[in-house]
């Protein structure tokens, strides 16, 4: 799949002042890369699988699957589906069944041509416009992704549930992506800031939203995006990456020297992102984030009574400061019950 979140969580990311911008809710064992997407192809899994029953309706998917003791199009497998198709190629559901299972794979040609039979004959079927869309903006067809999922967004935007839709979302998401690799920044964020109207809490769409104002030359909001994003991903290489060049662009030594030291921290790099980070709290001791990153690192590293202590710096600091108080709880659990 493309980058990108397990079902979207619906908490309202609150955007600090850019320095302020970085907090962690968690601590989690991959790097940031690795989570976002496995989280972005399980999301859109389950959306797949609530769009599928909504097509098939419940009496046939009840009566087809249930009650005959057969799995659905979701549970199996792929050479089922395709015998499936050869077997009835004129029915749109389980093209396009088939075609969700290649796009869980990864098969986006073979996606584009199962999808792409349903949408000759149903140019408004809005399963098969979500994965066109998906697979066109996987194989770098842009222009043909911005028009299917511009398509879809029209026909979904104004319902009565447009703001809880999460396949809406879904469209809102690629199809920004699609807007910043074609170079049209503006339009990509309009459409990632409609994606976390729906989805406040898609640490995805507020990397991608951060990208698409860092192009616009907007690099504070810029900053506010991808510190909300490390709120929810605390290790989010890319958005560490990204927070780097935006401080950079502003002149900022001590912001790429800390934003470095956190993307040396979610790769993993624990002894070399504490040096850093050591160096960073000494230069901007007033600095949260710095000293929130210090007791991440020394969690990692086990050294609970420092992390303990640089958490309580942080909280000292900014008392509403939610990630500091929970990484301060996880640490004085660990400490009393030995580690």
């Amino acid at each position: 799949m493309p980058e990108s979140t397990q079902e979207k969580q619906s908490r309202e990311a609150t955007g600090p002042e850019p320095k302020e911008a970085v907090e962690s809710e968690s601590s989690r064992e991959a790097p940031g890369g690795d989570i976002a997407r496995l989280r972005k192809a399980v999301w859109i899994a389950a959306i797949v699988f609530v769009a599928l029953l909504v097509a098939f309706g419940a009496y046939y998917y009840i009566d087809r699957y249930v009650a005959g003791g057969d799995r659905s199009p979701l549970e199996m497998g792929i050479e089922e589906l395709e015998e499936a198709v050869r077997d009835d190629p004129s029915d749109p559901d389980t093209r396009l069944a088939l075609a969700e299972v290649y796009i869980a794979r990864s098969r986006y040609e073979d996606a584009l041509d199962q999808a792409g039979a349903v949408f000759e004959e149903y140019p408004d079927n809005e399963r098969a416009l979500l994965v066109l869309g998906i697979a066109h903006e996987a194989t770098n067809q842009l222009e043909a992704a911005i028009a299917v999922l511009g398509r879809f967004v029209d026909l979904r935007k104004d319902a009565e549930m447009a703001h809880v839709d999460p396949a809406l979302e879904a469209a809102y998401f690629y199809l920004g992506r699609s807007y910043l690799a074609a170079g049209r920044p503006q339009e990509a964020a309009d459409a990632l800031d409609a994606a976390l109207v729906i989805s406040p809490g898609d640490a995805d769409a507020m990397h991608q939203a951060g990208l698409a104002h860092q192009a616009l030359g907007d690099h504070d909001q810029a900053l506010l995006y991808f510190g909300r994003a490390t709120t929810f991903v605390p290790e989010f290489t890319e958005a560490y990456s990204a927070m780097a060049a935006s401080y950079g662009d502003l002149g900022d030594p001590a912001g790429v020297q800390y934003a470095q030291a956190m993307q040396l921290y979610s790769t993993r790099e624990y002894q070399l992102a504490l040096s850093e980070l050591l160096e960073v709290s000494w230069a901007l001791p007033d600095f949260a984030p710095a000293h929130l990153g210090l007791a991440l690192t020394y969690e990692k590293l086990g050294n609970l009574s420092d992390g303990i202590e640089a958490a309580e710096r942080a909280l000292e600091l900014r008392p509403d400061y939610l990630a500091a108080e929970h990484t301060l709880g996880r640490l004085l659990q660990q400490q009393g019950g030995g580690g």
